[in-house]
């Protein structure tokens, strides 16, 4: 049996939803709390990567349940929610990480289909989820909600004015969320992660390293050159790291943490 070392959390036998949950910080989250005991409702678009997180965390000794939706599409966030806690009796923790990025030449080519996309996919999809959520957790009388907003929130960086407009517009919103259910014991924070080596930077670094001859810290200096110096770090940052930072959120070590913003980006942020 797959092993993994735990700080024990306190998350054994609850539950947690995770959305995105087929690659980067979203699986990584995932196998975290697997580690750490927690059962898994598992969402993503496409089936193929999300079994293999299902199969990853059932080797840790937990139970796992998949169910794909396109959560920018409006009332699948709810079906979700609905299905898994039918199927689990419970919802302990809810995790949102989709955050697909449909990169840009700038502002002006951010036409109004391009906001559109951007807020239904990394917003709407997290407050549908949310909403559908909180009623569960509210009866419970306890429940921890992480949402993945973005370090780009705190800088300028006009190529990702669609993006970092919604994910800043869903750190807000996890604010007035944590502030309206605090008394009903529900917590609402979000990471806000810098450059993570997911699967689409991973290739996009491959790529540059082949065709232009680049080291993994010159390809690190030209993307702070680009976008602003956005790492103090010599390197991005590995999605487990984020994933640490999301189970410890979901945890009752983070019982007194509601209504923050957490820098998950080696630096630069404020």
């Amino acid at each position: 049996m797959e092993t993994q070392p735990t700080v024990d959390l306190g998350l054994d036998g609850r539950l947690a939803l995770v959305t995105g949950a087929g690659v980067g910080i979203g699986r990584a989250a995932a196998l975290v709390m697997a580690g750490e005991g927690a059962n898994l409702a598992l969402v993503s678009r496409s089936t193929g990567n999300l079994d293999e997180t299902a199969d990853r965390a059932r080797a840790l000794g937990v139970d796992a349940e998949t169910w794909t939706a396109d959560l920018a599409a409006e009332g699948e966030g709810e079906r979700v929610v609905e299905a898994a806690h039918e199927r689990f009796g419970r919802l302990d923790a809810l995790v949102n990480t989709v955050g697909p990025t449909e990169r840009s030449e700038g502002i002006l080519d951010q036409d109004d289909e391009l906001w559109a996309r951007t807020y239904d996919a990394l917003l709407m999809s997290a407050v549908r989820t949310c909403r559908a959520a909180v009623p569960i957790m509210k009866e419970a009388g306890v429940g921890a909600i992480v949402n993945t907003s973005a370090m780009s929130i705190r800088h300028w960086i006009p190529l990702l004015a669609h993006y970092s407009s919604a994910k800043a517009a869903l750190a807000h919103f996890t604010k007035n969320l944590a502030r309206e259910f605090a008394h009903d014991g529900i917590r609402a924070n979000a990471v806000m992660p810098g450059m993570t080596a997911s699967e689409p930077i991973r290739e996009r670094m491959a790529k540059a390293l082949e065709e232009k001859g680049m080291t993994e810290a010159e390809y690190v200096e030209d993307a702070n050159r680009r976008y602003g110096h956005v790492t103090w770090a010599d390197r991005f940052g590995e999605p487990e790291e984020v994933g640490n930072v999301i189970a410890f959120l979901c945890s009752d070590k983070a019982s007194y943490v509601n209504g923050a913003w957490w820098n998950v980006d080696g630096g630069t942020s404020f």
